[in-house]
């Protein structure tokens, strides 16, 4: 896809025109208008070869799960319209990848980044500037609006460029300073290899468009295998009454606001690893922080639960969790489990579709992991196949019971946890050995069942282990 041609550049200062941060705040400044620049094609999912230098666009500089982030391969050669044919993206199809990374290989913030990115901010030092920052590109009079979600072509620390007037450090194909999606392909109509003029805007200046139908929100992400609970891990589980320590186990999920620094710090000195229990989509009126959930987040009452279902596309509700996140690390949690993440399927009073879960869930599992926390995937077995490179652990409750179990085997192909509680009474008496028949297919699945009080008091404990 990458050939050379002679191309010529210049660079002009644009005034008027503020910049701003992955969808953020104006920062008062002109905008550097880049004209005739050479670009060249990629897509998501671009496997590496001759014709793109040997580099991969599986993942990106900011998304180890770039492609999966995505929804898959975006096909430059099948289309639907601006969309890949076969499959509608949870990502924006628009996208452009620039030679600069805001961040090292360690996944911090570079130094002297304020003085170089014109709407820099402290406002969440794990996370890119440069992310899902909008472009405004423009050939032969028609212009299109895309998103910032990759570094290159081959260059990935060139800010002269970028935020500057330099030339582009890059010198194969006559210095291509930008990498354009296949959809700005063909709504400007370039070729392969073109010129075209770019420039940074802010969000509140992007007009609508197709652009806008599908928004990048997603914010940096790379898995960590060393996060992962392995399979057939010994856990204990108690959510309520006074903390019963005294198990030979290797996992402890406790309650995330009841329980004490102290508490966790025992456990730590024992040897065993705490993972910490919240809801992440219903309000609890008796959480300390639940006054700070505004009226238009809360839905219908949940059933069976004294708890109102949230909408989770709410920023507000965002910015809570990653609080709540704050405090599992705060409190010394190595691990989280969030609650309540599969509204879509339930009466929430909100519209909420499939799409609206995977992407909450996928930003629960990325703010958990910036923090350096393992995380779950509770319940939510319909979409278990889809969130499964997320999370490093599964728990599930009564997927024996209702015959569910086969649904969670990805976790365990992929070497992680399944943890599995199940309360009916025939487990709990061992009626007719239930019991006995529910451990050994929970041993040959390898997962971790427990057989538990419904109330998750500590009250009695049967282990398959």
């Amino acid at each position: 896809m990458r050939r050379v041609i002679g191309v010529g550049l210049a660079i002009v200062l644009f005034t008027g025109c503020g910049g701003g941060g992955g969808g953020g705040k104006d920062s008062g400044q002109s905008a550097l208008l880049h004209r005739s620049i050479t670009s060249t094609i990629f897509w998501v999912g671009e496997e590496a070869g001759p014709a793109n230098g040997g580099i991969s666009n599986q993942p990106s500089a900011w998304d180890g799960l770039w492609t999966l982030s995505y929804g898959g391969v975006d096909d430059p050669e099948h289309r639907n319209g601006y969309l890949p044919a076969g499959f509608i993206p949870y990502e924006n199809p628009f996208y452009v990848a620039l030679p600069f990374n805001d961040l090292d290989e360690q996944g911090q913030r570079k130094k002297g980044l304020k003085k170089i990115i014109p709407w820099y901010n402290d406002e969440d030092p794990r996370e890119s500037l440069c992310k899902n920052h909008w472009v405004e590109i423009s050939k032969d009079g028609k212009t299109v609006y895309a998103q910032w979600e990759d570094a290159g072509p081959f260059e990935t620390n060139d800010s002269e460029y970028v935020f500057g007037t330099a030339r582009p450090k890059n010198r194969i194909n006559d210095h291509a300073g930008i990498d354009l999606s296949p959809a700005i392909r063909d709504y400007l109509g370039v070729e392969d290899i073109d010129r075209v003029d770019w420039r940074f805007v802010d969000e509140s200046e992007v007009p609508e468009g197709p652009w806008k139908e599908i928004v990048t929100r997603s914010g940096v992400h790379w898995p960590d295998p060393d996060a992962y609970i392995p399979p057939e891990s010994r856990w204990q589980w108690q959510l309520q009454g006074d903390l019963n320590t005294s198990y030979d186990v290797d996992y402890y999920d406790i309650d995330l606001f009841d329980t004490q620094e102290e508490e966790i710090r025992q456990l730590h000195s024992e040897g065993q690893k705490v993972i910490c229990y919240f809801s992440a989509g219903s309000w609890e009126s008796w959480r300390p922080d639940a006054e700070a959930f505004p009226e238009r987040v809360k839905g219908r009452k949940m059933d069976r639960w004294d708890e109102l279902w949230l909408d989770i596309r709410d920023p507000a509700v965002r910015s809570l969790m990653k609080k709540r996140l704050d405090l599992a690390l705060g409190k010394g949690c190595d691990g989280v489990e969030p609650d309540n993440v599969d509204g879509y399927a339930n009466e929430t009073g909100f519209n909420l579709s499939a799409r609206d879960q995977i992407d909450y869930n996928r930003f629960l599992a990325r703010e958990a992991h910036k923090r350096g926390l393992s995380i779950g995937l509770k319940n939510d077995l319909e979409q278990v196949k889809v969130l499964e490179p997320w999370f490093d652990f599964a728990l599930n409750e009564q997927c024996h019971e209702y015959g569910e179990c086969d649904r969670l085997s990805p976790f365990i192909e992929a070497g992680k946890a399944v943890f599995n509680a199940e309360y009916a009474e025939k487990y709990v008496k061992n009626t007719d050995g239930a019991r006995d028949a529910l451990c050994q297919d929970a041993k040959e699945r390898k997962f971790s069942t427990l057989v538990l009080p419904r109330e998750l008091d500590g009250s009695f404990r049967y282990s398959c282990d």
